[in-house]
């Protein structure tokens, strides 16, 4: 969601806790390349203790969850340098100890996602990768080629916006043809649900649309009912992102009580906006919503909004202090009020305002319909338009 946004709680990437990676938190800000100019430490900041297997495989879990000493550019990347030497480390005495195949492939995933996110900020790691796939590229253990197959998935998407339109379309293709074939994990999960995330405010939305498709559809045949609201949420998002375009669905009930006639609407230019009388942002918009209903509200231009407040008595205090005079879509059933509000529900709105501009034939225009993006369309919309002439 863009920074100007109030976000809701509710996230898409809570199917799954994704485990087995570095703590990479504290990468955040850092520049992607490390300062080379001064010598390694000498010491051993992590040194690999003696022991059995499931202690070294503690040991890598105590590494992975220590946060750097400090927050500098260098630190952090040196800091992280050690994590993998010691991770990498561990891994080779566990090797060494004759595990069996579930800890083989357990320090095989430590292995592979150290070198993973090491090689962000550090090109030498990208080579170690690169024969860890290249030594088991032919290891045909399921478990093995859903490890290898994900990750390499997962270092590929991160240059998914530099690729072609054509190539990201494939891509997409590629990781729910992995799916289907070898089930969702952890990693493809995180994969799919980060990327619609990216995708749905990209210059093509209509991809978001597709990866939330497919991997609701995927996740509908896992027998756990748990994951059901997850799916309904992605399949409401992907509603929302193939609205452009297209007629949208406005129902509901007025927050004076009434049923709301979205028919009467047609032949107008209309804001679909979503918003709350707590979100700064919302407000922000209202002055330059106004101005723009002042000047082409006669030439056909109305609002409606779709009110996210959690109280009618904050909603109308509001609506009476800032003289609204639109109408606003309100729920008269409590457990349908803020996020809850069917239309937020119905389209997956997690971020407000969210402002959605419909045309006189009643189909989607703009899903960005704000200030001077609003302004714009209004004027190519209806600046030609004689006043009274918009009424059927």
């Amino acid at each position: 969601m863009r920074p100007d946004n109030c976000i809701s709680h509710v996230t898409t990437g809570t199917v799954f806790c994704l485990s087995g990676l570095f703590f990479i938190a504290c990468l955040a800000g850092a520049p992607a390349a490390a300062d080379e100019s001064k010598p390694a430490e000498e010491t051993e900041m992590f040194p690999v203790p003696q022991g059995t297997i499931d202690e070294l495989f503690t040991f890598i879990n105590s590494v992975k969850s220590t946060p750097p000493p400090q927050r500098t550019q260098e630190a952090v990347v040196a800091h992280l340098r050690e994590q993998v030497k010691a991770v990498v480390a561990a891994c080779d005495r566990i090797m060494e100890s004759k595990p069996d195949e579930q800890q083989e492939l357990k320090a095989l995933m430590e292995r592979l996602s150290g070198y993973s996110v090491l090689s962000q900020v550090d090109e030498s790691a990208t080579k170690h990768l690169d024969a860890l796939f290249k030594q088991y590229e032919k290891d045909e253990r399921p478990a093995v080629i859903q490890l290898i197959g994900g990750l390499q998935l997962q270092n590929q998407v991160g240059d998914f916006f530099k690729i072609s339109d054509a190539a990201q379309a494939k891509f997409i293709d590629d990781l729910f043809i992995f799916i289907d074939t070898h089930g969702l994990d952890q990693r493809t999960v995180s994969i799919a649900s980060s990327l619609g995330q990216n995708l749905e405010n990209s210059a093509t939305p209509q991809l978001g649309a597709v990866v939330y498709e497919r991997l609701a559809e995927a996740l509908m045949k896992i027998d756990n009912p748990a994951i059901e609201p997850q799916v309904l949420r992605m399949q409401a998002i992907a509603r929302r992102l193939r609205l452009p375009g297209k007629f949208m669905e406005v129902v509901g009930t007025t927050a004076e009580g009434e049923k709301f006639d979205w028919v009467s609407y047609r032949g107008k230019v209309v804001l679909v906006d979503f918003w709350a009388s707590w979100c700064g942002p919302c407000r922000a918009e209202i002055p330059n919503m106004k101005a723009q209903l002042e000047k082409y509200g006669d030439k056909g231009f109305a609002i409606v909004g779709i009110n996210l407040d959690n109280t009618i008595n904050e909603y109308q205090n509001y609506v009476d202090r800032e003289e609204l005079t639109w109408t606003n879509l309100m729920s008269p059933d409590e457990s349908e009020r803020g996020w809850n509000s069917p239309l937020a529900v119905h389209y997956g709105i997690s971020g407000i305002p969210t402002a959605i501009l419909v045309d006189r034939e009643g189909k989607v225009v703009s899903m960005t319909a704000r200030g001077g993006e609003l302004n714009r369309l209004l004027a190519e919309l209806l600046e030609d338009v004689e006043s009274g002439d918009s009424d059927n």
